[in-house]
């Protein structure tokens, strides 16, 4: 590491660039002057590997925030390597920067997958670096905000009794009148492998980042990592989808199940989270992790007998017990099989009752324009006050009732 810099005044934001050109060098020393609490601490001639660590000076050791600048020109690969290891090295307090004369797609996805939170172009422009530069401050500010203690978020997660009961569309609509009516930060998870219906549902483009690729980064997810998976509704709504192309199913963990959760429940005041039961993997992280677990069914024998069996399997465990809730959607009265059918069937209460909307629900789809929720129907009604008991503590009890009516038989 050749030092360009042996002040060693106390500086807030140490910067430092690997396998970048002389010039490119010369150009953020000067940049530095620019911006106010940056200090230059030298630069890498090699890239970073497992095998191959370089020897960090002392002030780059105690630095609280670095900004590391990668070429991703000479080899996109090994760069890809370096930012990976160094966020594993200073974790939580570095931001990584790729440099490349390239624009492409392909390149920012593979600098963003390896944590790169920013990218400059070539030839360097100095007005684009000081403008970085504030950014990541302002990034690094939030993060120290964040470490002050403060209240956390709940955790909301809905399974469907059985594929096709509507429970990606009243996730969509219980975190929708989450953020419109009541102005809560809410997060919506897509938790499926392949496919996922949220964008589709709210007629957004479909983002590339989506949250299998989350847990994949959980030994580096901070506030930076999180903000470029995110995708946006102009309601204010979070969004972290699912892929919407055909994938293989990632095998992660209960314990990386848990430590993301629990660092989005400290970013949002609700984290709702469609997921299915298949996914044996990360159910029971999933479920610990939740404030209330909702299964929805619809008032049909196949769905009310698979409901039925969930119902007895949560049942095994007291405390995931206290927390099931169950949503009985597309409701009305003219349904073969009642309310109070269903309680007795499953020995649980039906918590909420949405009443069957499908028709418009669908064009709503078909249009890519969700039904707003100033729009006054039962269906926006009860929507309206699913999202207001959320407010609330739920001091409901739920008790199993004895006798058991197996009425599909």
């Amino acid at each position: 590491m050749t030092v360009k810099n042996n002040n060693l005044t106390p500086s807030r934001y140490i910067l430092f660039t690997v396998c970048a050109d002389q010039d490119t060098v010369a150009r953020v020393i000067d940049g530095c002057a620019f911006v106010a609490d940056t200090e230059f601490a030298g630069e890498f001639h090699d890239y970073i590997s497992r095998n191959k660590r370089p020897q960090f000076s002392q002030r780059v050791k105690d630095s609280t925030t670095c900004v590391a600048i990668i070429d991703f020109d000479r080899d996109p690969e090994q760069a890809a390597v370096t930012a990976q290891i160094l966020h594993q090295m200073f974790a939580g307090r570095i931001a990584t920067v790729a440099i490349s004369e390239r624009n492409e797609t392909d390149l920012l996805l593979k600098a963003m997958r390896a944590g790169c939170g920013e990218f400059l172009s070539r030839p360097f422009d100095l007005a684009k670096f000081t403008e970085m530069m504030e950014r990541l401050q302002l990034r690094f500010a939030a993060v120290a905000a964040a470490e002050i203690p403060k209240n956390a978020g709940n955790i909301i997660s809905l399974f469907g009794a059985k594929g096709g009961v509507g429970t990606t569309t009243l996730a969509v609509y219980l975190a929708q009148s989450l953020v419109v009516e009541h102005r809560k930060k809410v997060l919506l998870i897509d938790r499926h492998h392949q496919l996922g219906h949220v964008c589709l549902y709210l007629g957004l483009k479909e983002n590339p980042y989506y949250f299998d690729e989350l847990l994949r980064n959980v030994d580096r997810l901070d506030v930076e990592l999180l903000a470029g998976f995110l995708t946006h509704h102009p309601n204010g709504l979070d969004l972290l989808p699912s892929p919407y192309t055909c994938a293989a199913r990632y095998g992660s963990s209960s314990r990386d199940m848990e430590q993301v959760l629990e660092f989005l429940r400290g970013e949002y005041d609700y984290v709702i989270l469609d997921s299915s039961l298949e996914y044996q993997d990360v159910n029971s992280a999933i479920v610990d992790s939740s404030n209330q677990v909702y299964l929805v069914a619809t008032p049909d024998v196949a769905a009310l007998r698979d409901l039925s069996r969930h119902v007895e399997n949560f049942g095994l465990d007291v405390t995931a017990a206290y927390k099931v809730r169950i949503v009985l959607n597309r409701s009305s009265s003219h349904d073969a099989v009642s309310k109070e059918q269903v309680e007795a069937a499953v020995r649980f209460p039906v918590s909420v009752s949405i009443p069957n909307n499908y028709a418009e629900l669908i064009r709503a789809i078909n249009a890519g324009e969700p039904i707003s929720l100033q729009r006054r129907s039962e269906f926006t009604g009860q929507i309206s006050k699913w999202s207001g008991r959320l407010l609330h503590t739920d001091t409901e009890e739920v008790t199993p009732k004895r006798k058991r009516l197996a009425f599909w038989k």
